[in-house]
């Protein structure tokens, strides 16, 4: 079996294999549904929490706060999410999806099961159930106190 990676470290072949996984991806998901990847999970995000904020969605994406801007902008301009005045704030809007957002959001998540399914070809059931597991424990760690933690101390 080729060798694949040039370096042997955990968090750069993770990296490598979800970069290559979203490059592959990003043309079909455009193709199909008009969005790439990044504005697909933005408008995955408002529409699982309705009423969301530009701040919010920004945090929890990790996207650059001028890139979430464009992106919120485009779902905007294609009616896919609307906003409103924060009653609280008027500086601030709440975001959701229209019904147009939710119908490209069934579309997305139907492609992207079944590019998953590609993806995930060469690993057994079993495999794909220890894979997502120990995916699980990673991001619970690294989201942890005591990672933070024991970053400080080395």
């Amino acid at each position: 079996m080729k060798k694949v990676f040039k370096n042997e470290r955990l968090t750069y072949r993770l990296e490598l294999v979800a970069q290559e996984a979203i490059r592959a991806n990003d043309e079909i998901f455009l193709r199909e549904t008009g969005l790439r990847i990044r504005e697909l999970r933005v408008l995955r995000l408002i529409d699982d929490t309705p009423g969301t904020t530009f701040a919010e969605i920004a945090k929890s994406t990790g996207l650059e706060r001028s890139l979430t801007s464009r992106i919120i902008r485009t779902l905007l301009g294609n009616g896919l999410i609307e906003r409103e005045n924060s009653i609280e704030d008027a500086r601030v809007f709440l975001l959701r999806t229209t019904a147009r957002g939710q119908n490209i959001r069934r579309i997305a998540r139907q492609l992207s099961d079944r590019l998953e399914a590609i993806l995930t070809h060469p690993l057994s059931e079993q495999e794909l159930a220890t894979l997502d597991g120990i995916l699980e424990r990673l991001g619970n760690w690294i989201s942890s106190e005591r990672y933070r933690a024991a970053l400080a101390i080395d």
